[in-house]
């Protein structure tokens, strides 16, 4: 009762000083995977930040996590943990303390791809006349050990980068080949040869894309 009476403090302090429909569940806690080893969160440990919601307004009483598996934003205060509603329209997460902090931009809105829909929360790690994005995904995988013929579910990380320009998003694949071609044909030569002189891998997590949309936007 306790617990309830806090977040119905904290749902009710929201909603007036927004004079919103803007609010966060208290009764849909986050779901938690006994059988599974791995973790459902982009981040495991709790980050400051702040979330915004579709009305414009801000919050930034919270602590966060990023729910992957179910694209949701996970909040805690004064040690209750609950989800948000769909009404967030976008989030950042610090990920260190003090004067310099590290932070990580969440948005949805996006066009639908194949592994994704409007709903479906983007880190944006470039932005430009194209946009650079990063899907953070999460699959639960189950593997059968022959010996003991016991099952074994496991959360596997998985990401997606995507070039958005012009309305349109593009996938951007983890090949150096390949990847060029993704871009418009008066732009390939010159991209081409940065990948080579920069001897971008594309295997090292976000910085070679980053590097490679922020020439490509310098064209």
């Amino acid at each position: 009762m306790k617990r309830l009476l806090c977040l119905l403090g904290i749902l009710y302090s929201l909603t007036l000083s927004a004079q919103t429909t803007d609010r966060v569940t208290t009764n849909n806690d986050p779901p938690i995977y006994n059988d599974v080893s791995g973790s459902p969160y982009l981040v495991d440990s709790w980050n400051e930040g702040f979330i915004r919601f579709s009305s414009g307004r801000v919050a930034s009483q919270f602590k966060i996590k990023f729910d992957c598996i179910n694209n949701k934003v996970v909040l805690q205060f004064n040690g209750s943990t609950f989800h948000t509603e769909s009404k967030v329209r976008d989030f950042v997460i610090y990920t260190k303390s003090g004067g310099n902090r590290d932070s990580m931009v969440f948005r949805k809105g996006f066009p639908v791809t194949d592994k994704a829909n409007e709903e479906t929360f983007y880190e944006i790690l470039e932005d430009g006349k194209s946009t650079l994005l990063c899907l953070h995904f999460k699959q639960i995988s189950e593997e059968t050990q022959f010996a003991s013929k016991v099952i074994y579910r496991r959360i596997k990380d998985e990401t997606q980068y995507y070039l958005l320009q012009n309305g349109k998003m593009t996938d951007l694949p983890m090949d150096k080949l390949i990847i060029v071609q993704q871009f418009p044909a008066e732009h390939q030569e010159a991209i081409r040869k940065y990948i080579g002189d920069q001897q971008l891998k594309f295997n090292r997590g976000n910085e070679d894309f980053e590097k490679l949309v922020r020439y490509y936007n310098s064209l």
